[in-house]
């Protein structure tokens, strides 16, 4: 199979010379720039599709330009589009210990091996924690979907190759089963857990309505937290847009953002503020930002964004010094909870961790896999051989009876 360039920026691999007979015409192009995705994308990727709007890729692609690379890869059977990935590619730590004898044992090393213990990884995925894959196909058969799959591993596999990285993952995935997950398995491709994305799928008018129909135990929570705030002088606000963005936004309550990704347990990627700020411009009154001050100071904040029915809380700031004295991190869920009633939100996604904290709040978690494998047939082979040790099984989350009366 040949690979030619084509305009400097898409490369499109031709698999119908493949004696395969499952990939005989398709193609895939493949394009390092979302600002240039085909027409083709937003096809198979609709305005609501948050993970793979191209205008959201395009933000990401820029302002991490430093931390990673990004390809958008479209599918094609015999000239017809069938299905699309987004793909990044970041160096990763392959031991994330922060012990501070073992840091600095790792930054001597590095002095003289720069690559000690950091691997490059391809991803199809991208940093957006939506809860949702990066890859998508055209509603058909299961024979599609195993299509799609396999083009886009090839894609992969041969990006791998020329960039050097030595592992691939698709992350995000909803289901360790059905066409998708068996596809990957024929690949390969071993599967792993990763914390669940909590969801709330009970719509309300509003955060004090939906304090109303909470048992009176797991009320008398919220309003203990609430009354705290408030004695403890701080003060709450709430908007969407960018004018209320660029009005409480600023260098110093990104720091709070870069405080949160420091104490994080999964690190990958740190946005910079240029991200939030470019956001907030393209996406208008998509965005809310639920903000918590004291003396004009913005001691906490979550940045959210709302289509098509569903709110997306996506990253937070905390001034850890400050967060016992008000229940900061309690508080600002309760603020953008509210935010998300107020649009007319009938699901909300609370993100990942946090789990008792989050099944108090009447979430149900759902489970989220990755599915890795090495570059190379040999080194996957003994990836394999420690699958159980490198990827355990992520336990389940008890979802806690919090409402009053049934959802239904």
């Amino acid at each position: 199979m040949g690979a030619r360039w084509e305009g400097g920026s898409a490369l499109e691999w031709d698999t119908r010379a493949s004696s395969r007979d499952e990939t005989a015409g398709l193609t895939s192009q493949v394009f390092s720039s979302f600002d240039d995705a085909p027409a083709d994308w937003r096809a198979l990727c609709p305005r609501d599709d948050l993970a793979m709007d191209p205008a959201v890729l395009s933000i990401s692609q820029r302002t991490l330009a430093d931390q990673c690379r990004c390809w958008g890869v479209i599918v094609y059977d015999h000239g017809k589009a069938i299905g699309c990935a987004a793909l990044s590619q970041f160096p990763t730590e392959l031991a994330e210990i922060s012990h501070p004898g073992f840091v600095r044992m790792r930054e001597a090393i590095r002095r003289v091996w720069p690559g000690f213990l950091r691997v490059n990884v391809l991803f199809c995925g991208l940093p957006i924690p939506s809860g949702s894959r990066h890859l998508r196909a055209r509603v058909g058969d299961d024979e599609t979907i195993g299509r799609v799959v396999a083009e886009v591993d090839r894609a992969m596999r041969r990006i791998a190759g020329r960039t050097g990285a030595r592992l691939l993952v698709f992350k995000e995935l909803e289901t360790a089963s059905g066409p998708l997950a068996e596809a990957l398995r024929q690949a390969g491709y071993m599967q792993g857990g990763i914390p669940p994305m909590h969801l709330l799928n009970r719509p309300f008018r509003s955060f004090a309505d939906y304090r109303e129909a909470l048992k009176s135990r797991y009320r008398a929570q919220i309003q203990r937290s609430q009354k705290k705030l408030k004695a403890a002088g701080f003060e709450s606000l709430t908007g969407r847009g960018r004018a209320f963005f660029d009005a409480h936004w600023n260098d110093e309550v990104h720091q709070l953002y870069v405080a949160v990704q420091r104490r994080a347990e999964l690190k990958l990627e740190l946005l910079p503020s240029a991200f939030f700020s470019e956001i907030a411009r393209a996406l208008g009154d998509e965005v809310s930002l639920s903000v918590i001050r004291r003396d004009g100071r913005v001691c906490a904040f979550t940045f959210a964004i709302t289509r098509a029915g569903t709110h997306y809380n996506l990253y937070s700031g905390l001034d850890y010094a400050l967060n016992a004295a008000g229940d900061l991190y309690f508080n600002l869920f309760y603020l953008d909870l509210d935010q998300a009633f107020r649009s007319g939100a009938t699901s909300v996604h609370m993100g990942q961790t946090s789990d008792s904290f989050k099944s108090r709040l009447g979430s149900v978690a759902e489970p989220l896999y990755f599915f890795v494998r090495a570059r190379s047939s040999g080194l996957n082979a003994a990836l394999g051989l420690f699958a159980p040790l490198a990827f355990p099984a992520v336990g389940a989350v008890r979802s806690q009876d919090v409402f009053a009366e049934d959802p239904s």
